[in-house]
């Protein structure tokens, strides 16, 4: 038998194969519901049927407690707790906030739970709703550190984890740019050490050899090697990897420190040139834990009138004597001051394997690396035209939500949830029927985690928003993704609703 006629029967079983899938029974695991494989998708619409009770009832939302019930009296109050803090306070030693004193004696107002931000929602912003009762998880740590982001003794941290609508530095990028403009701060913060979509990334100048990924959504893979960003990497004495700023945002052309996170049980010597003309050689001993490497602007080019404002501005790494057991894990380009954007996305995730990084390495790096505000935006690998309920997804991302609180007791956690996302219908392209019914169990899943909740959907502009989006260029025509345009629309949505909180507070 000739190769072509191979060809031919290979392509015929492989359609039998999937058409004898299509015409399986719904299958489920649990309450989850799995999807249908249907080979003619991309040419027959889905018929919609606008069925609510396709959908369980849903549990009541609770109401939060919104930034605009707090009185300054409040914040007062939370000062008067803590004490005087200096000029150079350590952010993570300050308290959560404290509930306000009730009663007929009280000089302080009670917080009154209202659905919406007042001042905010008659401009037309989509308020932070903060299920946390004033305990630790809610945004007043983020804005309590905001407000000192100037004078604290490190940058101020926003770890935003995502799946591939954040991929590329999409939409973080224009938040990272509008934290900076407002509360300074430069550099583009965590960059993984190899990256697939390098060449897509814009907002910094990224390429690399001889270095091996693994990634949490691909096999193989060890989750007791990966890190903060759910990845790991290998590298051999002949490995480099080159990092450089950009002016495609604004603060990104220069940084003041670098700092290089690895683990190597058996030790190496690390290699940078900074900024093309200036050497630096480290020798990294062998350890079991979290190991960093520094690059500071103001120590490597000295402090005199001449480099006092010299940054950095690129870095070549170089490794030499590579011991057993090593592992890297990115780079951190950051202020020493301001504010800094971390981009943890992760294409064809649905986020409950954050769970899975070790508490062991969790802990070692919120000891390095203490963020201010944790953001989980996930959603669109688990929204699916044929299912309402989504209560397991809830619960499994409810223990990933517990399992950072736990490393990072301190910071607020953000929920922002899923977007609009749309398909082809017998009447057109309609919002994917279970994107609604996944938005509500995300803020129901806020509420019982005690953490904030951002609704994308809604400030985005509810069903059939991203067909307007692309209808205005600012979204990919799958009707599913943002571009670079987009990120920078939706962006400005989150951010006006962090800062008619942060001002409702009274900072």
């Amino acid at each position: 038998m000739n190769q072509i006629a191979r060809t031919f029967i290979l392509v015929g079983l492989i359609v039998i194969f999937l058409l004898a899938m299509h015409f399986m029974p719904k299958l489920s695991i649990g309450e989850t519901d799995l999807r249908r494989v249907n080979i003619l998708s991309d040419i027959l619409p889905e018929v919609y049927e606008d069925d609510l009770d396709a959908i369980p009832a849903l549990p009541e939302v609770p109401q939060p407690i919104t930034s605009a019930t707090v009185s300054r009296a409040m914040a007062d109050t939370a000062a008067a707790t803590q004490g005087d803090q200096p000029q150079t306070a350590a952010i993570g030693d300050l308290e959560p906030m404290p509930m306000p004193p009730t009663g007929p004696d009280s000089s302080v107002q009670a917080v009154v739970p209202v659905a919406v931000v007042s001042d905010s929602a008659a401009q037309g912003v989509t308020p932070i709703l903060d299920y946390s009762q004033g305990q630790a998880g809610g945004m007043y740590h983020f804005y309590q550190a905001l407000a000192q982001a100037r004078q604290m003794n490190r940058p101020v941290r926003v770890a935003y984890y995502g799946d591939s609508f954040i991929e590329g530095d999409i939409f973080t990028a224009d938040l990272r740019e509008l934290l900076q403009d407002q509360f300074g701060g430069n550099g583009v913060g965590w960059v993984d050490c190899a990256s697939q979509v390098h060449g897509f990334r814009t907002t910094v100048n990224h390429n690399f050899s001889g270095i091996s990924e693994y990634e949490v959504v691909k096999h193989p893979f060890s989750h007791q090697n990966q890190g903060i960003a759910q990845r790991y990497f290998t590298v051999g004495d002949a490995a480099r990897i080159n990092y450089k700023g950009t002016k495609v945002r604004r603060h990104l052309n220069e940084w003041d420190k670098a700092t290089f996170y690895l683990r190597t049980s058996g030790g190496l010597t690390l290699r940078t040139v900074v900024n093309g003309d200036t050497t630096l050689v480290d020798t990294v001993g062998g350890s079991q834990n979290l190991q960093t490497v520094n690059c500071v602007a103001s120590q490597v080019f000295g402090g005199d009138s001449v480099h006092q404002h010299r940054g950095l501005k690129s870095l070549q790494y170089s490794f030499a004597n590579v011991g057993s057991g090593t592992l890297l894990y990115g780079v951190a380009l950051e202020p020493l001051h301001g504010v800094v954007v971390d981009n943890f996305s992760m294409r064809g995730s649905a986020g409950y394997s954050l769970q899975q990084i070790p508490a062991a390495t969790l802990a070692q790096f919120a000891a390095q690396r203490p963020y201010d505000l944790i953001v989980v935006h996930f959603g669109l690998n688990v929204a699916n035209n044929r299912q309402g309920n989504y209560s397991a997804y809830a619960k499994q991302m409810g223990q990933a939500i517990d399992h950072l609180h736990r490393a990072y007791p301190k910071a607020s956690i953000l929920v922002v949830s899923m977007p609009d996302r749309d398909q082809r219908t017998d009447a057109g392209l309609r919002t994917m029927k279970g994107v609604e019914a996944l938005v509500a169990y995300q803020q129901i899943m806020a509420s019982d985690h005690g953490v904030s909740f951002f609704n994308l959907f809604q400030a985005m502009g509810g069903r059939e928003s991203m067909k307007g989006l692309v209808d205005r260029g600012l979204a990919n025509k799958d009707y599913t993704h943002i571009n670079f345009k987009g990120g920078r629309h939706l962006a400005r949505l989150l951010f006006d609703g962090l800062m008619a909180g942060y001002r409702s507070y009274g900072f």
